[in-house]
């Protein structure tokens, strides 16, 4: 892996940014569009980071060397004060709850529909890739996004299963999308999950019949759920028990 020291006006640190890590399981780390690297980056403070600059990097603590810790998701920086929150997002009421002085803090990006507000102290010493050097390679969201991971709600270990990115308020039994390849290993695994014990899952031809036991149905006759798939070939499965966001943790060979 190769790495470049920068610098950093007025700091005697020494800033090493090294590649970008390739995605795994356990560190869901994005590409960066189509020709854009991280020699085009530099250093400066959060509050010197400029409207369309890409933050890649945050660094350890100093002083002396101090490493990049990638961020998963590079974005494009839109700085503004702290306490102004479009979005009143978890990110945001936190750091109000902690009671701290508003102006040691900005923010370099509003919350969306998947990521909460990004809240640093000004003074953070943080990688960009330029507003001019960033204009000259595709946007950032033509990267292909990274599948979200999900598990059955229970310690069985199954999992983790891959699905379209869900937006930030998703909830545990929101339907999550994913491939006829995935929705086959999900019936698989129920069949030996607590999670199942109580449904029956079929195949009738490309549709997915999931249905409870017909002894505890508490509807007589109730047919079941009926999931085909979309124009894409894809199955969105919810609603039949929890999902939960997979994490190493979940996984036993960990």
């Amino acid at each position: 892996m190769s790495e470049r020291t920068l610098s950093l006006p007025g700091s005697r640190d020494r800033f090493i940014l090294t590649d970008r890590p390739a995605p795994t399981l356990t560190d869901r780390y994005r590409m960066l569009p189509d020709g854009m690297t991280l020699r085009h980056a530099a250093v400066v403070r959060a509050h010197q980071v400029s409207p369309g600059d890409v933050v890649v990097a945050y660094f350890t603590d100093g002083p002396g060397t101090r490493h990049a810790e990638h961020v998963l998701e590079v974005f494009t920086a839109h700085p503004r004060p702290f306490g102004t929150c479009p979005a009143q997002c978890e990110e945001c009421e936190d750091v109000h709850a902690n009671g701290v002085a508003a102006d040691r803090y900005l923010c370099l990006a509003d919350a969306d529909d998947r990521e909460d507000c990004v809240i640093v102290y000004r003074n953070t010493p943080v990688a960009v890739i330029p507003a001019a050097a960033a204009a000259h390679f595709p946007p950032l969201d033509s990267a292909p996004p990274l599948p979200d991971l999900f598990t059955l709600d229970d310690i069985s270990g199954h999992g983790p299963y891959e699905a379209l990115p869900v937006p930030r308020a998703f909830g545990p039994d929101d339907a999550i999308s994913v491939t006829r390849a995935t929705a086959v290993q999900i019936v698989a695994d129920l069949a030996a999950s607590p999670t199942g014990r109580h449904l029956i899952c079929e195949w009738l031809h490309d549709a997915l019949l999931i249905s409870s036991d017909p002894r505890l149905r508490t509807e007589p006759g109730r047919p079941g759920r009926l999931i085909r798939p979309d124009a894409d070939g894809r199955y969105r499965i919810g609603g039949l028990w929890p999902w939960q966001h997979w994490s190493p943790e979940d996984d036993p060979t960990h």
